[in-house]
């Protein structure tokens, strides 16, 4: 993908990156589901992507000087990992990848439930998520490193003040104040004790070092120092002056001791009112919370639901599909045995017919044959019997000789044109094969249904 098209255009590199993986998933056979930043160890010091899809996980090395903006360095399949455990914070989440070979660690930026949820609906991978305190996963707390914790707390405890300061009644400034130079100087002494003996002034914590005296004690000293400054009020300030007024003002200050008696209980008053309704406020916050978050929940239940029920309805349809597809490989296979079947038929009833047929062939051949021997050895015993006869002294006999006109149709009545074969108990129908070749031991017949009758059947040629 070339750079100076995005370059042009003035897109991110987020958004070149995902245009770059939806158009590399374009003839991909795996079901794109998202995009997120990746962190990939050591492998990389480029920015780098995860493209997640139904079937596994590729990572893409981005590099904005490069002649092709996104490279493709490793593919994941769900498949080669049998668990995965998944630690979230707020700002990324770490997956542990399980498998044959080597376990494998990516973090995901942002959309780490995302991934979470595919995983669990597209793999059957083992999910192990890790529990611990919220606060732990609040930034400054994770890594668990102890500069970076108190850091971290000294910065929280400044917002806090920054934000409760005018929420509060300005009646209970003083009194805070105070609470917070009792616990500064309390701090300060139990710096200085914990130094020399660590355990008398950590009784709550298990690793009971010097080093944690120092960091909790300190943190204590910073914060007490910060919340007594902030509710430092001018009342507390200008007590200095208020003594610096003359005698000659107590007259007037008795005479309006009355009244500042009353605007201080109206002050009072209207201190409470309105923590009354900073209170309401309050809690007003606090039940929309709750019910976006409980709105939030009903939310990513339905969305689970909805791709658990999206997963049901592509199983069946595949498995519906899947059925079909049996069913009609098992009709095309019996329609292709039937068709097998017939033309088997088919052939053998051929086969049959013209076994059939060849052998009325040769039995008609058969009898043309021993009919020729026949008139043969007739010929011979005429020959034989001419000279006998011409010596003979009886003089009466008289040879067998075929004579033609027994074989001429004497019945003129019915014009019958049915030759019979006194010998084959064959009947042929003017036209046929052997009809003209049939010279002797004829029958006549005026049909063939004189012929049937006879005995006579009827020639296949």
């Amino acid at each position: 993908m070339s750079k100076t098209r995005y370059k042009n255009q003035k897109e991110s590199n987020e958004a070149i990156a995902k245009a770059y993986i939806e158009d590399n998933y374009t003839n991909s056979q795996n079901k794109l589901l998202l995009v997120s930043k990746a962190n990939y160890g050591k492998r990389s010091s480029n920015v780098c992507y995860s493209a997640v899809d139904d079937k596994g996980m590729n990572f893409y090395e981005f590099n904005n000087n490069a002649e092709q903006n996104l490279m493709l360095i490793e593919r994941y399949e769900w498949a080669d990992f049998s668990s995965v455990t998944i630690d979230h914070s707020i700002a990324k989440s770490v997956f542990t990848f399980v498998g044959h070979g080597e376990n494998r660690d990516i973090t995901i930026e942002v959309k780490g439930k995302e991934v979470e949820q595919v995983i669990r609906n597209h793999s059957s991978m083992e999910v192990n998520v890790v529990k611990r305190p919220v606060w732990t996963k609040v930034l400054g707390y994770r890594s668990q490193t102890t500069w970076k914790m108190f850091m971290a707390s000294t910065v929280y405890t400044l917002i806090l003040l920054f934000i409760l300061h005018p929420l509060l009644p300005a009646a209970t400034h003083n009194f805070i104040m105070g609470l917070a130079l009792l616990i500064l100087f309390l701090s300060i002494i139990g710096l200085f004790v914990g130094l020399i003996k660590p355990k008398w002034v950590l009784p709550k914590f298990k690793v009971k070092t010097r080093k944690r005296v120092l960091f909790s004690y300190l943190y204590l000293i910073i914060s007490c120092f910060f919340i007594a400054v902030a509710f430092t009020n001018g009342e507390s300030t200008s007590t200095p002056a208020s003594t610096q007024v003359s005698s000659s003002q107590n007259s007037v200050a008795v005479s309006s001791k009355k009244d500042g008696a009353d605007s201080s209980k109206q002050k009072v008053e209207k201190n409470d009112s309105d923590k009354t309704a900073k209170e309401e406020k309050r809690q007003k916050a606090e039940e929309q919370a709750a019910k976006e978050e409980a709105k939030q929940k009903a939310e990513e239940q339905a969305a689970k639901e909805e791709a658990k029920q999206k997963a049901e309805e592509q199983a069946a349809k595949e498995e519906a599909k899947q059925k079909a597809q049996e069913q009609a490989a098992k009709e095309e296979a019996e329609q292709k045995a039937e068709e097998q079947a017939a033309k088997e038929e088919a052939e053998r009833k051929a086969q049959e017919q013209a076994a059939k047929e060849e052998a009325e062939r040769k039995a008609e051949e058969q009898a043309a044959k021993q009919e020729a021997e026949r008139k043969a050895q007739q010929q011979a015993a005429s020959q034989q019997s001419t000279p006998s006869s011409s010596t003979s002294n009886s003089g009466n006999y008289k040879p067998f000789e075929n004579d033609p006109s027994d074989d001429q149709q004497s019945n003129m009545s019915c014009s019958g044109q049915i030759k019979g074969n006194k010998n084959s108990k064959i009947y042929h129908v003017p036209g046929g094969a052997y009809y003209d070749r049939t010279q002797d031991n004829i029958v006549w017949f005026c049909s063939e249904a004189d012929a049937q009758a006879a005995g006579y059947r009827k020639s296949q040629r």
